[in-house]
């Protein structure tokens, strides 16, 4: 059975090595999927505006500029706000390893 893992691993390339490893970290929660997944319904809300805006258009309605326009910036800042929150957890673990890094540094 150990041989046998080790020819699997041997035989993996590196491109599907590093699929693994980025599954790992997904499935061990070290790597988050939100932010794809908000950017993935960022456009589909943008779409859903552009739709409503054809339809208010085709209604002959006065008001699709306003959806248009307004829509567009709603949608926007909503998921704004919700990257921001990864963003900044981010930049948090950046700064810690940097932390590490300084105190590792100055024990030395």
């Amino acid at each position: 059975l150990a041989l046998l893992t080790t020819l699997v691993w041997v035989s993996l390339s590196l491109s599907e090595a590093s699929i693994m490893g980025t599954l790992i970290q997904v499935l061990s929660f070290r790597r988050m999927i939100s932010p794809a997944l908000l950017q993935i319904l960022f456009w589909a809300g943008i779409g859903g505006v552009l739709y409503g805006t054809y339809t208010l258009i085709k209604l002959d309605q006065w008001a699709w500029w306003i959806a248009l326009v307004f829509g567009s910036l709603l949608v926007r800042v909503i998921f704004e706000r919700a990257i921001l929150s990864f963003r900044s957890y981010d930049r948090l673990n950046e700064i810690a390893s940097l932390l590490k890094a300084l105190e590792s540094e100055q024990r030395i």
